[in-house]
């Protein structure tokens, strides 16, 4: 047994403030329930593209991620003036410069969930590989949807930390890499900033 790392999504028109504010006790519970990491990043845009508002990374041991889903994750829900996504649980693929154990960055990120045609998952890898060989790329990590998937909202999850300047060549090099190898939708490709954290060690009072 290993990791199995969870991406949720979220949308609001809260402001920041007002949206950690709901968000921690929510992170804090599933937090008990045994998840070892908390990373949540903000769509520094926070527009109307099809990017989401937040993005969480939760990487939870694999058997308490089986207790606390024994039927697997809800596809969508809300909490209030949120709307809550499951994009699903996926297992790191390969990384480069990134540490999942590790609290948030500073780094300027570029987040990309994938859902690739039927066949086409390691033509995408690749081609994600060569969108990572950019200048701009910092540090990378690829995760891929857990052979027992819980959701197909996507299959594919890409991070990527950026220098400054770099998100927008970037976001461009993804998009351009992956379109052949995606369905039309959904392809969601954003830069975000890492904005808040939990961990053990880091839990809110």
């Amino acid at each position: 047994m290993g990791s199995l790392v969870q991406f949720v999504c979220f949308t609001t028109v809260l402001p920041q403030d007002e949206f950690l504010v709901a968000w921690e006790p929510f992170a804090s519970g599933f937090l008990s329930r045994g998840i070892e990491r908390i990373v949540l990043s903000e769509n520094v845009e926070r527009s109307t593209e099809a990017a989401y508002d937040y993005i969480s990374r939760n990487v939870w041991n694999e058997s308490r991620f089986e207790r606390a889903f024994p039927h697997g994750v809800r596809g969508s829900g809300g909490l209030g003036p949120i709307g809550v996504l499951q994009a699903g649980g996926f297992r790191l693929s390969e990384s480069v410069n990134v540490d999942l154990t590790a609290g948030q960055r500073g780094d300027a990120k570029v987040m990309a969930l994938l859902m690739t045609r039927n066949g086409q998952r390691e033509l995408a890898r690749n081609a994600v590989r060569s969108a990572l060989q950019n200048p701009g790329v910092s540090g990378s990590a690829i995760f891929l949807k857990d052979g027992d998937a819980r959701t197909d909202r996507f299959d594919m999850v890409v991070e990527v930390y950026c220098r400054d300047g770099a998100t927008d060549g970037v976001v461009d090099a993804l998009r351009a890499a992956t379109a052949s190898h995606v369905t039309a939708a959904p392809v969601i490709v954003g830069a975000y900033q890492e904005v808040a954290e939990m961990g053990v060690e880091v839990k809110r009072a």
